[in-house]
């Protein structure tokens, strides 16, 4: 008769090792097909099993870090609580007169130390909208400053009202010829004529839209200003102005020239298209004109200046004009 005392130690204790008990008996009742366990195998459990351990091992670290977090907020916490009462009782004895407030006790916040770099970083995150505001201004002084002083002023302006793209691509040449006859005016020892061009026609100031638009101001304020006091135009442009209350009557400024009709110098009898270079000549009816100094202006004194000045350019082109056409006779 066998003893139950053996039978208890001899049979598995737990499930678990009666779990472990079979996954050693099925190697040995199985050692005798070698094709059932393979190295593949093998290696995919061992790199299994090292994965797991790692995850298990980060999970370890993970808790750890939790738990020590909790017992510092805890320990935070309690401090807190204990500093309050503290100043609760001294403010109690303090009212009862038991103690003074030089007997109080305030608990001593411990000074920091920051390195140059935080304290760098630090006068940045608090003064950053000022310093946003101080680096917006300075690069607008900036390019105010280099604005004035690469800014290149004209002696003299001319304004295209003529919707003639040829006349437009050779203006440089245009303001050319007339800047070898230009007085530096300005002082800076420059002779610059430039020209304003506005395509006045039919089809561009009543077409509608954006672009009418903005070529009907800026023809307004460019007739409200002193800035192009001789102006190039046809007969197309001119029923869109005023011309005999706009423009000087230059028959009794040039006398003895053929070219000169009332306020007009007809630009269509000269060779003035062929010496700039047009492949066309000038459109019907194109002249060069004066504008008078009237009441409407912004200011009658610059812009009486600037009628002198142009009147001065006027004079000296006249009669290279007039030259030309009695050559071409």
């Amino acid at each position: 008769m066998s003893d139950p005392q053996e039978e208890i130690k001899q049979s598995p204790q737990t499930p678990e090792d009666a779990e472990n008990a079979e996954q050693a008996q099925t190697p040995a009742q199985e050692a005798g097909d070698p094709h059932e366990m393979t190295g593949t195998v093998s290696a995919f459990r061992s790199a299994w099993e090292i994965d797991a351990a790692a995850k298990r091992k980060a999970e370890l670290k993970e808790r750890e870090r939790q738990k020590k977090e909790a017992e510092f907020a805890e320990h935070a916490r309690e401090e807190y609580a204990k500093e309050l009462a503290e100043e609760k009782v001294d403010l109690i004895r303090l009212k009862q007169g038991i103690i003074t407030e030089e007997d109080m006790h305030f608990p001593e916040e411990e000074e920091k130390h920051y390195t140059v770099w935080q304290r760098l970083g630090n006068w940045f995150y608090h003064a950053k909208w000022w310093l946003g505001i101080a680096v917006f201004v300075v690069l607008v002084a900036a390019f105010l400053t280099y604005d004035y002083f690469s800014r290149v002023d004209g002696d003299v302006r001319i304004m295209l009202l003529t919707e003639q793209p040829q006349l437009y691509v050779n203006s440089d040449v245009l303001c050319g010829m007339l800047g070898e006859l230009c007085p530096d005016f300005n002082g800076d020892g420059k002779q610059i004529v430039q020209s304003v061009y506005i395509p006045v026609s039919k089809e561009s100031m009543e077409q509608g839209g954006t672009y009418a638009q903005s070529y009907n101001t800026q023809l307004l304020m460019q007739f409200q200003s002193a800035a192009c006091m001789l102006v190039i135009c046809d007969s197309e442009a001119e029923t869109y102005l005023q011309p005999e209350e706009m423009f000087t009557d230059l028959s009794a400024l040039y006398p003895d020239c053929p070219l000169v009709d009332g306020y007009r110098i007809r630009l269509n009898d000269t060779d003035l298209a062929e010496r700039l270079g047009m492949e066309a000549p000038f459109k019907e009816g194109s002249y060069l004109a004066l504008r008078t100094v009237n009441e409407n202006m912004n200011s009658l004194e610059e812009n009486q200046q600037a009628h002198d000045e142009a009147k001065q350019l006027l004079d000296a082109l006249v009669p290279t004009l007039h030259e030309k056409e009695a050559q071409n006779g």
